[in-house]
C-alpha cells in the first residue's frame, strides 16, 4: 500500500532495505545472541571485546613503525588541494547544511550559499541539481579557474532519501565505462549497492557535460569531490569513469565504507580519502556488524576467555604490563578467525587525521586494514566526528602548520 505513495526508486530501495534486514543471517550477522544468552552475558561480552580491542591496538601501535617514513611525507600540494576542496564539499550541503552544521542562516538559495562559501564566480557555474531523490544525490559542477579544474561536487546525506541510499548496503559487481565485460574484470569492481546506483545516476546526468567541458578546456583537470555519502559516490563514479577520464582525481572526505578489499574503488589510486580519527562511518558495513556479532557470540560461549580478558584489562589500559598487552593481541588475532564477514573499506589512498591536545592535528597514510574492526566504545556513533566542518577545519590547520606525521 505504501508503495503507491512512493517513487519507483524509493519503493525499490525500501524493498532492498527490507530484504537486507530480513536476511541478516545470510550476511553473517548473528541475530539470536539475545535469545541464546542472558543480557548480563551479552553486556559482559561487549565490555570484554571493547577492552580487548583497545589493548590489542596498544600492542599494534607499540610494534609498528611510523606509517610515513621521512621520504614519504605527504605532498604539501596535495594537502593544499585537500584543504581547498574541503570547502567545496561543505558547500554542497547548501543553506540547509549551513544551518544544520554551522548554525548559520544564509539568506538566499543553495546556489548563493555555494558561491558565497567557495568564492566561485557565478559565470563559472556549469550545472547544478538541487533536488535529492533516492539514488540520485544533489551535486553541483563549477569551473575552478584559479586551479584550472572542472569540479563535480556531490552532496552527502541530508535527506531521508539519502539515508535510503546509505541503507542499500549490500555489495554489487559492476564494469567501468569503456572496459570489457569479462568476469575477471567485473569481479574486480565491486561496491556498495546504493552508492553504485547513485553514481550511475550522476553519470547519466553529467557525463556528456563533463566530456564537453574537458574538450573545451584541454588544459584543465577533472576533480570529483564529496563528503560522507557524497565522497563514496564520488569514489564509485571516479572508478566508473577511470577509462573515460584517466587523469581524474577524487577527494573523498569522511569517506564511508565503499567496497571490499582487492576490488575497485577500494584500490583505485586516483582516489584520496581523508578519514578523521573516530569517524564512525569509516568502519561500519554489514561485514563489520557480522564480525562484531560473531565475536560477541564467541565470548558469550567462552566465559573463561571473557573473564581472562576482563581480569587482564582491569584498570587503566595505559598501565597494563607488556605480557598482558601481548596476550590481548594474540587473543584478538584468534578471535578474528571467527570474524569472516565481507567488510567494506574507505577507498583509494587513505589519509588518517588525528587530533591531539591544544588543537594539534596530524595526518598520515594508512592501509585499508586500519579499518578492519568496528571499535566498541562510548563514542562509537558520535556524529560530531563526521560533520564536514571538522574536516574543513582540520585540513585548513594542516595547510598552515607543519604536521607531525608520527
Amino acid at each position: 500500500m505504501a508503495s503507491k505513495f512512493l517513487s519507483a526508486e524509493t519503493a525499490k530501495a525500501v524493498q532492498t532495505v527490507r530484504k537486507i534486514i530480513t536476511r541478516f543471517p545470510d550476511h553473517g550477522v548473528e541475530t539470536d545472541i539475545f535469545s541464546q544468552f542472558s543480557p548480563k552475558e551479552v553486556t559482559a561480552s561487549i565490555w570484554a571485546l571493547s577492552r580487548l580491542q583497545q589493548a590489542s591496538n596498544l600492542h599494534e601501535v607499540a610494534n609498528s613503525a611510523c606509517a610515513i617514513k621521512e621520504g614519504d611525507l605527504i605532498d604539501p600540494q596535495l594537502v593544499d588541494d585537500l584543504a581547498h576542496y574541503a570547502v567545496f564539499a561543505t558547500a554542497a550541503y547548501g543553506w540547509k547544511g549551513a544551518l544544520a552544521f554551522r548554525g548559520k542562516i544564509h539568506m538566499g538559495g543553495n546556489l548563493e550559499a555555494v558561491l558565497a562559501k567557495t568564492g566561485v564566480d557565478r559565470d563559472h557555474l556549469i550545472s547544478a541539481h538541487w533536488a535529492s531523490r533516492t539514488h540520485r544525490p544533489v551535486y553541483f559542477m563549477v569551473k575552478d579557474v584559479e586551479r584550472r579544474k572542472i569540479v563535480l561536487c556531490i552532496r552527502g546525506t541530508l535527506s531521508a532519501r539519502d539515508v535510503l541510499t546509505d541503507l542499500c548496503c549490500t555489495a554489487e559487481d559492476f564494469v567501468p565505462h569503456g572496459n570489457n565485460t569479462s568476469k575477471k574484470t567485473m569481479h574486480n569492481s565491486r561496491a556498495h549497492h546504493g552508492m553504485l546506483e547513485a553514481a550511475r545516476a550522476v553519470d547519466r546526468m553529467t557525463q556528456r557535460t563533463v566530456a564537453a567541458q574537458m574538450a573545451e578546456n584541454p588544459d584543465y583537470g577533472l576533480v570529483l569531490i564529496g563528503h560522507s555519502l557524497g565522497g563514496g559516490v564520488a569514489a564509485v563514479l571516479g572508478t566508473l569513469w577511470q577509462d573515460l577520464f584517466p587523469d581524474l582525481m577524487v577527494y573523498s572526505y569522511g569517506c564511508p565504507c565503499v567496497g571490499p578489499l582487492n576490488t575497485k574503488p577500494t584500490e583505485n589510486m586516483n582516489i584520496v580519502s581523508v578519514v578523521g580519527e573516530g569517524d564512525p562511518f569509516s568502519c561500519l558495513s554489514l561485514g563489520h556488524i557480522a564480525d562484531i556479532s560473531a565475536a560477541l557470540s564467541r565470548l558469550c560461549e567462552e566465559k573463561g576467555l571473557r573473564d581472562d580478558i576482563l581480569d587482564r584489562t582491569q584498570g587503566r589500559l595505559d598501565e597494563m604490563n607488556e605480557n598482558d598487552i601481548s596476550w590481548c593481541a594474540t587473543e584478538m588475532g584468534k578471535l578474528r578467525n571467527y570474524m569472516q564477514g565481507e567488510k567494506f573499506f574507505p577507498s583509494g589512498n587513505i589519509l588518517h587525521v588525528a587530533f591531539g591536545p591544544s588543537n594539534d592535528v596530524s595526518m598520515r597514510q594508512v592501509s585499508a586494514d586500519f579499518f578492519r574492526d568496528l571499535p566498541l566504545h562510548p563514542r562509537m556513533f558520535d556524529l560530531t566526528r563526521h560533520v564536514p566542518g571538522r574536516y574543513e577545519q582540520a585540513l585548513a590547520r594542516l595547510r598552515t602548520d607543519t604536521p607531525s606525521n608520527c
